[in-house]
């Protein structure tokens, strides 16, 4: 009885050896789950031939121990340990703890830093506040934005030379973006009747967006609206007040 135990274990290192070697030669070489396969079959038979020259009734443990055997040993090669066999890895040598697809490929991601909805690779304007509308190249856009250089004399629609230059760099970014959209706001100081101030104020708007439009704005982006001495921004008490008051803003109504 002893004989055959020490044969049975003889003939199993022999038999492990020789699955060592030839299962991962096919888990080298081909599909893995039919190599696998193929290992545990071969370790199956193999056992339950060590089993019947030992002792008859010892093929069914001999047959359970190859296939174990033969499912250990063959175990594929994965050189930069990304968890796809060398066999089937289009990408060999990615970086440790990288992200791989089913060929053993990086998965490049692409974040967002400042969680404005545009990607790092696209964002022209990184760091951009939280909460802030953003254009589709992440730079903020503003619902409200006074038109600042935008001056009028007392009781005027007239746009000076200055003014020009600050219309001129508001076209660009309208024909920049063509799905833009905004009304453009005139309003007064307090001065006069609340009647004058109004049409005033609504002429202001229309030749702002009229000089916008000659600029090559599309009309279908520009509306005037205007509100007269509502909203001030600063007090109609002083001069200089007053003349902050006399402005046109322009509201986002749709990116």
């Amino acid at each position: 009885m002893t004989n055959r135990r020490n044969t049975l274990a003889a003939t199993m290192a022999a038999t492990l050896l020789s699955l060592f070697f030839a299962g991962n030669a096919l888990a080298e070489g081909g599909s893995w789950f039919e190599d696998k396969m193929s290992c545990i079959v071969t370790g199956a038979v193999a056992g339950a031939a060590v089993g019947a020259v030992a002792d008859g009734i010892t093929v069914g443990g001999g047959t359970v121990g190859g296939a174990i055997i033969g499912a250990l040993v063959c175990q594929p090669t994965d050189s930069d340990g990304d968890g796809v066999p060398d066999y089937r890895d289009k990408c060999p040598g990615t970086p440790k703890g990288a992200k791989v697809d089913d060929n053993g490929c990086e998965i490049k991601t692409d974040g967002d830093s400042d969680g404005d909805g545009v990607p790092d690779s696209k964002d022209k304007c990184p760091g951009t506040p939280k909460g802030a509308k953003v254009d589709k190249d992440g730079c903020p856009l503003p619902d409200k934005q006074v038109l600042k250089g935008i001056q009028f004399a007392f009781n005027s629609d007239k746009i000076n030379a200055e003014s020009a230059k600050v219309l001129d760099e508001v076209a660009l970014t309208f024909k920049r973006y063509p799905s833009l959209v905004a009304e453009i706001g005139g309003y007064t100081c307090s001065i006069g009747s609340d009647k004058n101030n109004q049409k005033l104020s609504e002429r202001r708007a229309k030749a702002v967006r009229e000089y916008l439009i000659k600029q090559g704005v599309d009309a279908k982006q520009l509306t005037a609206k205007g509100y007269g001495e509502q909203n001030p921004v600063a007090s109609n008490a002083s001069r200089e007040g007053r003349e902050q008051n006399r402005r046109t803003e322009m509201r986002i109504i749709k990116q």
